[in-house]
């Protein structure tokens, strides 16, 4: 069933004022929102441009429907605080950023070693950038595998990654060797789901 009225009432239209709009008879619009006809052709394309929307919205189709908020970034995947972990760029949602907050993606942090700032199952929110200053937490991967770590610089062949936990020791990631390192992204904000 299409969607015709739905949207005139939202666009606050009286059903003579969309005929006009669209060029058709009263009769038509009728006859398109009781879903005895479809629009179809020039008109599907006229009231997309009046409504704002694509044509599948019009005739009520929506595949997957997923409501995005102004201020809402995608949930990517899941990072390890803790372990290393196969990083998988999936999105399973999507999470508010706070005003003044710039992100452009969010993580599910996995594990405990970034405790007590980051707790296992928390929505950590990203800036994405390839670089950080000493001892800001950033998502990092080290091939293909991503960690949420304190990143230090200590030689320019290498950093140490650091975990708030005191219950994991430092990682030294050599990367004058075969290892791949990325810096995904400072982390500037997180969201606990109590």
């Amino acid at each position: 069933m299409n969607r015709v009225r739905e949207l005139r009432i939202r666009a606050g239209l009286q059903q003579k004022e969309l005929a006009i709009l669209a060029g058709v008879s009263h009769p038509t619009v009728s006859d398109w929102e009781t879903g005895k006809k479809n629009p179809s052709g020039e008109r599907l394309k006229k009231l997309s441009q009046i409504f704002g929307v694509d044509n599948a919205t019009i005739l009520g189709y929506d595949p997957i429907y997923i409501p995005i908020k102004r201020n809402a970034v995608p949930i990517i995947g899941e990072i390890a605080c803790g372990t290393p972990i196969t990083a998988e760029e999936n999105i399973e949602g999507y999470a508010d950023v706070p005003d003044g907050i710039r992100a452009d993606f969010a993580l599910i942090c996995k594990g405990d070693s970034m405790e007590p700032t980051f707790k296992d199952g928390d929505i950590v929110l990203i800036r994405r950038q390839p670089e950080v200053e000493n001892g800001q937490i950033a998502a990092v991967s080290i091939d293909g595998q991503a960690t949420l770590k304190h990143v230090y610089r200590l030689l320019p062949e290498g950093l140490v990654l650091v975990a708030e936990n005191a219950a994991y020791a430092p990682m030294y990631i050599r990367t004058d060797q075969d290892s791949v390192v990325i810096i995904h992204g400072l982390a500037v904000g997180y969201t606990r789901l109590f």
